[in-house]
């Protein structure tokens, strides 16, 4: 009872008998750091491998390393291969220590070595994220179902009826919007969508004139394309003329005519 009281005497004395004893700081998973946690003291939590390094004939050469086991009762549900990785010993001055319940503190030793463990990515270990994605995906609730093209059409024209293309969103979804969109162009106006075939000599600007009377917006790839194998260089220094590139909203990073060439491709149809 009289270690355990907190006295004038025992408050802050620091015992350091044990600062020369070598330690290790090892940064740990998180879910394996909770389960040897939950575990009452005295279990094995594992077993330390050391392995040695050389030359073996006909095989490539073996690095040493050390290694972690984890116990698999133990260890539930989680990796059970461990290996010691990014092994140094610069680093500043560390003493662990232990605070008694009577106010004194005890070193444990000095810290000479830190090391991350990380998981062996071994058979095992691919099962167990195999296991865990599929518990996580497939159930009653939520499976994973293929989209077909048709489906995405249908989804882009509630979309545009809904007004959610005004909006000028992005990432993912609206690139998905965009290409249902592309399609249900393709099939309302089917000759559009056809290529048009140009002589080699009719100049750029032309064509262009002409491709813009198909469609109002197009992107500078897909004017490449329809124009017969123009250069690109060859399209943007003629778009920079004659279009307008919209840098946001629904047609970012489209080009569209100026005001005033659009009434002039129209009055020459």
């Amino acid at each position: 009872m009289s270690q355990s009281k907190v006295t004038a005497d025992s408050y802050g004395k620091v015992d350091v008998s044990n600062k020369n004893n070598e330690c290790w700081m090892l940064r740990i998973p998180p879910t394996l750091a909770a389960a040897w946690e939950d575990v009452p003291e005295g279990t094995v939590l594992g077993e330390l491998v050391f392995r040695k390094g050389g030359k073996v004939p006909g095989k490539p050469t073996i690095k040493p390393g050390l290694d972690i086991q984890a116990e698999p009762t133990v260890a539930k549900n989680l990796p059970q291969q461990y290996s010691l990785q990014a092994m140094t010993k610069k680093l500043p001055t560390l003493h662990p220590f232990i605070r008694q319940a009577n106010g004194s503190v005890s070193i444990q030793g000095t810290i000479t070595r830190t090391a991350n463990l990380q998981v062996t990515q071994d058979a095992n270990y691919r099962q167990l994220c195999k296991t865990r994605i599929l518990k996580s995906t497939v159930h009653k609730s939520r499976f994973v179902k293929p989209v077909e093209a048709n489906q995405v059409v249908h989804q882009s024209k509630k979309r545009t009826a809904a007004g959610g293309a005004a909006a000028g969103g992005s990432g993912f979804g609206d690139a998905v919007h965009q290409y249902g969109k592309r399609l249900l162009e393709a099939q309302s106006n089917p000759q559009q969508a056809k290529k048009a075939r140009f002589s080699p000599d009719q100049p750029t600007k032309s064509i262009i004139f002409e491709l813009f009377e198909q469609q109002q917006f197009w992107a500078a790839k897909d004017l490449k394309m329809a124009s017969g194998g123009r250069s690109d260089n060859e399209i943007r220094e003629v778009l920079r003329e004659i279009a307008d590139y919209h840098r946001s909203g629904d047609h970012k990073t489209m080009w569209e005519l100026k005001k005033e060439f659009q009434n002039k491709s129209k009055t020459t149809a």
